[in-house]
């Protein structure tokens, strides 16, 4: 039979869903004291119940013969009999398996449970409401978005963007560093020192999205109801920017999405289309 290895600081419905999706394992095994002891980083995770508790939560449901906690004696006794696990693809139980069980079988479900090391720096396609804009006049507007990048002196990438409104171009910048734009050249970028993805906000670069915001705010430019043009999809911080600040529609050219920008853009209202 089939061991469910979960850590589950709170109760949620991706839980049961996972649950649902293995009827075959009727056993459930816990991140218990002494697993979450040895990852440093959960004493942050403020929301996390004791793990007793949750074991109570879920023995409520009648769903497994058996829940137990992932410690030494159990770990033993789960590498001794080679027990097929069933795990969420996370970070903290993909290296809990990669320590002890790189002899049994396993599976991973990519069912999405909670922010963890992963799934915070993974890029992740984006779902556009509209698959991609065919109108001359956003491929014009898009290619001033590019030709605006190409003013950058950034070495990691060339952004340009357009805050358009009434068909009229009323704001564009483009990714650049500050407070001098050579700055980096003299001093280094702390962003160089990080694989693509992580600590994306060391960057010494402003970007051009949040540019188009600071410069909206500094001349008392109302961005309500405009479109952007962004040669590459925002970051987070720049998609909530972009989001609070009343556009309507964000037009993109290419990238990916990490975190929740997208989920915050739609969230208020704005219309996400590909344009090429």
């Amino acid at each position: 039979m089939s061991v469910i290895v979960a850590y589950i600081p709170v109760l949620h419905e991706g839980y049961r869903r996972l649950f649902d999706r293995h009827p075959e394992a009727t056993e459930l095994c816990l991140f218990g004291d002494e697993s979450i002891a040895s990852f440093e980083h959960l004493i942050k995770d403020i929301r996390r119940l004791d793990p007793k508790l949750i074991r109570l939560s879920i023995e409520a449901w009648n769903r497994f013969n058996r829940i137990t906690f992932m410690d030494a004696k159990r770990i033993q006794q789960l590498q001794n009999k080679k027990t097929p696990l069933i795990i969420s693809d996370d970070d903290l139980t993909s290296e809990l398996v990669k320590q002890y069980f790189s002899d049994n079988p396993v599976e991973r479900d990519t069912i999405f449970l909670r922010w963890d090391k992963k799934t915070s720096i993974e890029p992740i396609k984006i779902s556009p409401d509209v698959m991609m804009s065919k109108k001359i006049f956003d491929r014009k507007m898009m290619e001033i978005a590019k030709s605006e990048g190409e003013l950058s002196h950034d070495w990691w990438r060339h952004i340009g963007a357009l805050a358009v409104k009434d068909k009229k171009i009323i704001l564009r910048a483009y990714n650049k560093y500050v407070p001098s734009e050579q700055i980096a050249y003299d001093e280094g970028d702390p962003r160089s020192n990080f694989k693509s993805g992580i600590h994306f906000e060391s960057s010494l670069a402003f970007h051009a999205e949040a540019s188009l915001v600071a410069q909206a705010a500094k001349n008392g430019i109302s961005l309500q109801d405009s479109d952007v043009y962004v040669e590459t999809f925002p970051c987070p911080p720049c998609a909530k920017q972009l989001a609070y600040s009343g556009i309507k529609r964000l037009y993109y050219h290419t990238g990916y999405k990490i975190l929740d920008g997208e989920r915050i853009l739609k969230s208020q209202g704005v219309q996400i289309i590909f344009t090429y």
